[in-house]
């Protein structure tokens, strides 16, 4: 049986400055996040020589990365992690979901679904999918449709964040989310490459954008 709260009561949202002033305070990192002239927070994190990777699992977070993401959402109270594997929960407490029972997740569920997960009840979404066929392998299972994930993520409240690692930038409706944050990641030679998009949950009715949908493709960012 699932835990079960009350939905989420939003509470007035950081700015995106307060973020990166609480990120750059709490890690003492370089100021390395900067806001473009349309609003969109934009930079580069170098997260250095350090391979480890607390759990062991195969394609967990690289050091560093949970700690960072927490500065940037100290405000968030209901986290759920995504293609959670054994993710470290002493670095960024939160509930988990993934379709392997073997890693004990809070839903054992298929993340493009979603079917047994209250995302109603959650603020923050942090998603690690596998990044190609071959990733998948390690987990046995298919390659996951990013699309069918982001429209799962529909039923998050009003002012949730998605946090989307990956190398593949994944197919999603505008009029459901905004996207609010790009930041390039990298780790060290023979590494690679990784992009972090961060989505904002839009005030759209659910039963709007399902209409929608049947007529209209998935928006894409221009």
């Amino acid at each position: 049986m699932s835990r079960r709260t009350r939905p989420v009561v939003p509470a007035a949202p950081l700015t995106w400055e307060a973020r990166i002033d609480n990120y750059a305070r709490v890690t003492g990192f370089p100021r390395s996040l900067f806001l473009d002239e349309n609003g969109c927070v934009v930079g580069t994190w170098i997260m250095g020589n350090d391979y480890r990777v607390k759990s062991a699992y195969y394609g967990g977070y690289p050091a560093g990365y949970l700690r960072r993401m927490r500065a940037l959402f100290p405000d968030k109270r209901r986290v759920l992690h995504l293609f959670s594997g054994r993710v470290d929960l002493d670095a960024f407490p939160g509930d988990t979901v993934d379709i392997n029972p073997a890693c004990e997740p809070t839903y054992l569920d298929d993340a493009q679904r979603l079917e047994h997960v209250p995302l109603e009840e959650y603020d923050l979404v942090l998603a690690d999918p596998p990044y190609s066929v071959e990733d998948a392998d390690h987990y046995n299972t298919t390659m996951v449709k990013r699309n069918l994930v982001m429209r799962a993520l529909r039923r998050l409240p009003v002012g949730a964040h998605v946090v989307w690692l990956d190398q593949v930038l994944p197919m999603y409706r505008r009029d459901a989310f905004a996207q609010e944050a790009v930041i390039g990641m990298w780790k060290s030679t023979n590494h690679r490459f990784r992009g972090i998009t961060i989505f904002r949950r839009r005030d759209a009715a659910p039963s709007r954008i399902v209409a929608r949908a049947a007529g209209a493709p998935p928006a894409s960012p221009a």
